[in-house]
């Protein structure tokens, strides 16, 4: 690909955003990181309560558990999130990957968005969980530039009452 400016980023069980001119691309290299791996999902919201597990099934050997009680109000209530710090091009191939599994199965958001007001997507999507660990990922381009630090990996966790797992970012 000769196009200079679009950049492959990868958001990987390692909850680590990375980019990579396009030449790089056709030579299997590994993306550069765009965040520093970071010790765990930051979990937020009212009527959940989470913790962080040992699992040998998922990559990386734990995990964090979310339990939902009851179904909130708005789903975006409860949630989960990584900060981005490094910037983000416009024009970047983006693609957010991450380990999850559910025993109540269904689906959940997930976004890399704008980490303040009004949190606008840069791209974003919902991925099918089920009761098996499974890799999932959305993908999408950049419309725009975002600062380093102004970005973060969002996923929306309150569409029903559930335990949910996530797999641990390293």
């Amino acid at each position: 690909m000769a196009m200079s400016m679009l950049r492959e980023a990868l958001f990987s069980t390692m909850i680590a955003l990375a980019a990579v001119p396009a030449a790089a691309q056709e030579a299997a290299e590994a993306p550069p990181m765009l965040n520093t791996p970071t010790a765990g999902w930051n979990v937020y919201g009212p009527g959940q309560t989470h913790k962080a597990r040992k699992d040998g099934a998922v990559q990386g050997g734990s995990a964090m558990r979310v339990a939902i009680a009851a179904e909130p109000e708005n789903a975006w209530d409860i949630g989960a999130s990584v900060p981005i710090d490094k910037a983000i091009a416009k024009g970047d191939k983006l693609i957010l990957a991450f380990w999850v599994r559910s025993a109540e199965g269904g689906t959940l958001g997930a976004a890399i968005q704008q980490n303040s007001a009004p949190y606008a997507p840069i791209v974003a999507g919902r991925v099918d969980v089920g009761p098996e660990w499974k890799l999932v990922h959305i993908k999408g381009i950049a419309a725009a530039e975002h600062a380093a630090g102004a970005a973060n990996v969002a996923l929306t966790l309150g569409d029903a009452a559930r335990m949910i797992d996530l797999g641990r970012p390293s």
